[in-house]
């Protein structure tokens, strides 16, 4: 039998031992209600739709299953959180009281999505469904402390350690974002209120990789955290990869916060897998956008817009605003940007190297200058002279050299046309892809 099967035997044996020929109806639940979380934060004496009034809950023992849980730290202290097994929840009613028996458990060893069964009396189904709405809340809504929370991911929460002034950025760029969020959370909430619109603004950062947006994000994260907002990171870090649950996950955390939200989705055209693609355009469309009163911010980074939407830069309203994070533009950006990563082994003469870097990305300084003092501490050097970092910037240049002339290339920007140095956008195998060079031109 399959896996619900086997647990749904199980609750009906329990049910008429315990119940006996009392009516139920049999119902995929949610696997909040079985979360300690939930049943701490939902307390007892709850008032429910249908009159009905939640009394409290009960860990049964079942062969079925062995119950297990997750810890979370939602505070200051660790507290259980997702759960499986079995409960009987308790209700009172004025035409008399009712139980309602859950039982929930992981789909197998290797899949660790919970499947959940819940029989109910038929005419309190109105009152389980506004419990088991309560529970999702519960469960959703994340604490105000000074973590990032992480939706999927093998961490539940992470601090951003990146400060705000070690963004070595243009400073318009900075200010521009920096000036967006504030002026949205002090002023724009209300504006968007006074229009019916959810407040939901939309940010998307685009630049090929290497350029900052992840360092960007994490210090926008440090800053939010400092306005005691709620910051909601959306990782494929975990086995699910990146998949529209999560996002779907993530909205309801931030419609159910009840503090002003940053949501921060890096790579977001990963998440646009064929079937998932139409679901997310509408959350961006405004269609299914959460509904927070206290205001929420999407900063979502892709290198490739076109995978998105070929329309995305003609689309209002899909994206707020796309700011473009470039590649180094100027020598006084490099500068600033090699003393930074070689710290204390910095020279006056290395000045020499900065024209060099001027259109690389900040990952290639950092990645140069890395280099750069391994190779002087291999040679036993107690600096690191100029020879070395030019020998560190040959022998990465050419690595990269290398690396074009053996991997397809995907290039950053919203055209296709010749002379601009964008690829073309094409389908493969049903899939957007920018594409350059032979593929390009048939």
């Amino acid at each position: 039998m399959m896996r619900y099967e086997r647990l749904a035997v199980w609750a009906k044996a329990e049910w008429e031992r315990a119940q006996g020929d009392r009516v139920f109806q049999l119902l995929w639940a949610s696997e909040s209600c079985g979360n300690q979380l939930a049943q701490y934060r939902v307390k007892p004496r709850r008032k429910l739709k249908s009159k009905a009034y939640y009394t409290g809950v009960e860990q049964l023992p079942c062969d079925e299953v062995i119950s297990i849980s997750e810890y979370v730290v939602p505070g200051r202290k660790a507290m259980l959180g997702e759960t499986v097994g079995a409960f009987l929840f308790s209700f009172e009613h004025p035409d008399g009281d009712f139980d309602v028996l859950y039982v929930s458990s992981y789909y197998r060893d290797d899949d660790p999505n919970i499947v959940a069964i819940a029989l109910v009396p038929p005419e309190h189904l109105d009152a389980w469904v506004n419990f088991e709405s309560l529970c999702n809340e519960a469960v959703r809504r994340p604490s105000r402390r000074q973590d990032v929370y992480i939706i999927g991911g093998t961490n539940a929460y992470f601090k951003p350690t990146v400060d705000w002034d070690e963004v070595i950025l243009p400073a318009y760029i900075k200010d521009d974002l920096h000036s967006d969020m504030e002026a949205f959370f002090k002023d724009g909430v209300a504006i968007y209120q006074e229009l019916n619109l959810a407040p939901f603004r939309k940010l998307l950062l685009v630049g090929p990789p290497g350029t900052g947006k992840t360092m960007l994000c994490a210090a926008m994260a440090k800053l939010a955290l400092r306005k005691k907002r709620v910051v909601v990171y959306v990782s494929g870090a975990d086995d699910d990869g990146a998949s529209f649950h999560k996002i779907h996950h993530a909205l309801n955390v931030v419609a159910n916060a009840g503090y002003p939200v940053l949501l921060i989705v890096e790579e977001i055209d990963v998440y646009l897998r064929k079937d998932d693609k139409a679901r997310i355009l509408n959350v961006l469309d405004g269609l299914e956008s959460p509904n927070n009163p206290r205001g929420a911010l999407l900063l979502a980074t892709t290198n490739y817009p076109e995978v998105i939407d070929e329309r995305i830069a003609k689309r209002p309203g899909r994206m707020d605003r796309i700011l473009v994070i470039p590649p180094i533009q100027d020598e006084y950006l490099a500068k600033q940007m090699l003393e930074h990563y070689m710290g204390p082994q910095w020279q006056d003469d290395h000045e020499i190297a900065v024209p060099q870097l001027v259109g690389q990305t900040g990952a290639f300084v950092r990645e140069i200058a890395l280099h750069a003092r391994m190779l002087a501490a291999h040679n036993r050097q107690r600096t690191v002279d100029l020879q070395t970092l030019m020998q560190s910037i040959g022998s990465l240049s050419n690595q990269m050299n290398t690396g074009e002339d053996l991997m397809p290339r995907r290039r950053i920007g919203f055209g296709s046309s010749g002379g601009n140095g964008f690829g073309e956008v094409v389908e493969l195998d049903g899939e957007p892809q920018v594409v350059e060079g032979d593929l390009a031109d048939e």
